[in-house]
Parts: structure tokens; C-alpha cells; sequence
């Protein structure tokens, strides 16, 4: 597993390398404009429909950047729907930052609360 993804910047100074953990913390951070998201571990209120069941992992391998998000689903919620829903804003903010890293984001629902 490697540390870093570097990107050209076509301007030859160099490379620029993105550690796994700054892709951790953009994961995080876009998670929080996902609607229905529950901020607290413990309580689900009236229009949050998914938490998140432990730390966002990121790992990269032959320059791709792996992506596992372990979610907790509100019974009666559209699992297929919120999954898509969280793979696209996690994948849209990553393409908004880094434009050219190619990315694999998985969501695996732990369990149905």
C-alpha cells in the first residue's frame, strides 16, 4: 500500500502528492453534505436515515484510491438509494479537489438499525 498519489502539474516543478489520510479527511468531510446523515452514534432522529458504523478507510494501490465506508441504514430506508447517494457526493467532491485520481469508493451497510 502506498502512502501517496502524485499528480503532474504539467509545468515541470514536480509532482504533487496526496497522502491517505488528506483523502480521509475530503471523505469526511463531504459526508457531512449527504442528506440524512446522523452527526451522533447513538441517536437516529425523524429525517436521518444512515451514521456511519466506524472510521472511513483509504488505502492505495497501483495509483488508485480504494475507498471503504461502513454505514449504518435506518430500517425502512431505500438501502440502494442512500448507498448511490453517498457514492456520488463522495466522488463528486473528490473530483472537484483532485480532478484527474481515479477513485474506488465502496459502501458496505453493516447494519439495518
Amino acid at each position: 500500500m502506498a502512502d501517496y498519489v502524485y499528480l503532474d502539474n504539467y509545468h515541470n516543478n514536480g509532482k504533487l502528492g496526496i497522502s491517505y489520510r488528506v483523502f480521509d479527511q475530503l471523505v469526511t468531510s463531504s459526508l457531512l453534505k449527504v442528506k440524512g446523515i446522523a452527526k451522533s452514534q447513538k441517536l437516529l432522529k425523524k429525517n436521518q436515515f444512515f451514521r456511519l458504523n466506524r472510521a472511513i478507510q483509504t488505502r492505495i494501490y497501483r495509483d488508485i484510491v480504494h475507498i471503504f465506508i461502513y454505514v449504518d441504514i435506518a430500517k425502512g430506508s431505500n438501502i440502494q438509494k442512500v448507498v448511490s447517494d453517498i457514492q456520488d457526493e463522495v466522488y463528486n467532491s473528490l473530483l472537484l479537489i483532485t480532478e484527474q485520481v481515479p477513485v474506488n469508493i465502496q459502501v458496505k451497510v453493516e447494519t439495518i438499525i
